[in-house]
């Protein structure tokens, strides 16, 4: 029985074959012939594939380019947050100065 699995391409060689690491820990053997759409493959690639079992191993099947939209968006870094937060402090510095010091005229 298949199972669905998503991992990272460890390596694949130019002769078309290479390693998947499962998020389960587990190492895949994956073949050109079992890769959706017959795209090559490149290494720290996110891919989701069935998995089986064979005589030599733990073999991926039916390996696609993992979605993007289905990632976990990463979180804001601090520089980023204290950067937002100087940019509107400056844009209610300079509100406040237009309200309390109105331009004579």
């Amino acid at each position: 029985m298949a199972k669905k699995v998503k991992g990272v391409v460890a390596q694949f060689g130019t002769k078309g074959y290479g390693f998947i690491t499962g998020d389960d820990g587990e190492k895949y053997f994956v073949h050109q012939k079992n890769i959706y759409n017959k795209s090559r493959l490149k290494a720290d690639t996110r891919v989701v594939f069935q998995a089986e079992s064979s005589e030599k191993g733990m073999v991926a099947t039916n390996v696609k380019l993992e979605d993007p939209s289905s990632a976990e968006p990463t979180p804001l870094s601090d520089g980023a947050i204290k950067g937002m937060f100087a940019v509107l402090f400056i844009i209610q510095v300079v509100v406040a100065y237009k309200v309390f010091f109105p331009a004579a005229g």
